[in-house]
C-alpha cells in the first residue's frame, strides 16, 4: 500500500463521500474512485458498501484500516519532523535583529520559514547593531541583521538590499499630508536619531543624506531604538530620518512620508561570524530574499519609491 492510497482512503473514510474527499484532495472523483478500487483489489477485500444513490459505509475492514491509517499518517508526520530535525543539525538558528527588520521584515519570514521547516527552530532577539557583533564573536547569536556595508574579516556580509529613507513626522507637521517630499524641507526642524555608538555606519549615512540635501540636521534628542524615537516623534518633539522597515512600526500620532531623493537610502546587510555558519543559513537566506522580493514588487505596482535589491 503507498501513503497516498492510504490518503485518499482517509479522506473518504472521514467523509463518507467520494465527491466531498475528491474535492478535498483536489482532484476529480473518478480517479478517486479508481484508486480505491485499486487499493481493495491490492488488499484483497472491500473497504467501503457501496449502493447507488446513498453514502458509502466503511465495511469492517475499512474500520480497521481507518483506525490504523490515521496512526500510520500521524508517524509519517512525525518522522518527517525528526528528519527535518536532523537535517537542520537540530541546531535553533539564533537571530540577532535591528529592531526595524524585526517589525518590518522578520515576523512574515519567520512563519513561513517554520511551515516549510517544521523541524527547524528560529529564534529572534532585538539589539542594537553593535551588541550584535558582539553577540556574532561570543557565539550567542549565529545570523544578525544591521545596516553595516563593510566590516572586518571577522565577519562575512551579505548585502540584501538599499532601503529608501522615510521621514517620521508628528501628525499635525506642516508636510504630514504630503506623499513625498524633498529631504531638504526638512531643514529648520529638530531631528531625533540613536546614538552614533549603537550603529555608526548607518548614523554617518543619514547624517550624510541631510549634508548632500545641503543642512546640517539639528540633533538634539538621542533615543534608544526606533520604539523610543517614534514615540518622541509623537510627543511632537521633532522628526526623524529611518528606514523603510521601521514604517512598518504602528504608533499613533506618527506619519511616515516618503523621501523624494531616491539616492537617499541606507544598506540592510546579513551577517556571520565566519567559519561558523548555521545549517538553516541558506535556507532563511532565501526565504528573506523571497520577501524583500513581495515587498518591492507590491510597491512598485503601487507606484511607491521602494527597496533596491542587491544580488536578487
Amino acid at each position: 500500500m503507498e501513503i497516498r492510497e492510504l490518503t485518499y482512503f482517509m479522506a473518504v473514510a472521514d467523509d463518507l463521500s467520494f465527491t466531498k474527499a475528491a474535492a478535498r484532495l483536489q482532484m476529480s472523483q473518478p480517479p478517486l474512485s479508481q484508486a480505491i478500487s485499486r487499493l481493495e483489489a491490492k488488499l484483497g477485500t472491500r473497504l467501503f458498501e457501496r449502493q447507488a444513490r446513498t453514502a458509502p459505509r466503511l465495511t469492517p475492514a475499512g474500520e480497521l484500516l481507518k483506525r490504523e491509517g490515521k496512526r500510520i499518517l500521524h508517524q509519517i508526520e512525525q518522522t518527517e519532523s525528526l528528519l527535518d530535525s536532523v537535517v537542520a543539525d537540530v541546531q535553533p538558528l539564533r537571530v540577532g535583529s535591528i529592531s526595524s527588520v524585526l517589525a518590518g521584515l522578520l515576523p512574515t519570514v519567520v512563519r513561513a520559514f517554520s511551515a516549510s521547516h517544521p523541524g527547524a527552530r528560529v529564534l529572534v532577539e532585538e539589539s542594537e547593531e553593535q551588541a550584535i557583533l558582539s553577540d556574532l564573536v561570543r557565539g550567542s547569536v549565529d545570523l544578525g541583521f544591521t545596516r553595516v556595508r563593510s566590516i572586518d574579516d571577522r565577519f562575512e556580509v551579505e548585502q540584501l538590499a538599499l532601503e529608501p529613507l522615510v521621514v517620521a513626522l508628528p501628525d499635525t507637521h506642516r508636510l504630514a499630508g504630503e506623499t513625498s517630499v524633498p529631504l531638504g524641507e526638512l531643514a529648520d526642524d529638530d531631528f531625533i536619531m540613536f546614538n552614533r555608538e549603537d550603529a555608526p555606519q548607518a548614523y554617518d549615512r543619514i547624517v550624510m543624506s541631510c549634508v548632500r540635501a545641503g543642512f546640517n540636521p539639528r540633533i538634539p534628542i538621542h533615543a534608544v531604538n526606533d520604539l523610543s524615537m517614534l514615540s518622541t516623534v509623537a510627543c511632537g518633539l521633532g522628526v526623524s530620518l529611518m528606514p523603510y522597515l521601521s514604517s512598518y512600526i504602528p504608533i499613533p500620532g506618527v506619519r511616515f512620508v516618503t523621501i523624494a531623493e531616491d539616492w537617499a537610502r541606507t544598506a540592510l546587510s546579513m551577517l556571520w561570524l565566519s567559519g561558523r555558519p548555521n545549517p538553516m543559513t541558506t535556507a532563511f537566506t532565501a526565504q528573506i530574499r523571497t520577501e524583500l522580493t513581495v515587498m518591492r514588487d507590491r510597491d512598485l505596482r503601487a507606484g511607491r519609491i521602494t527597496l533596491e535589491l542587491i544580488g536578487a
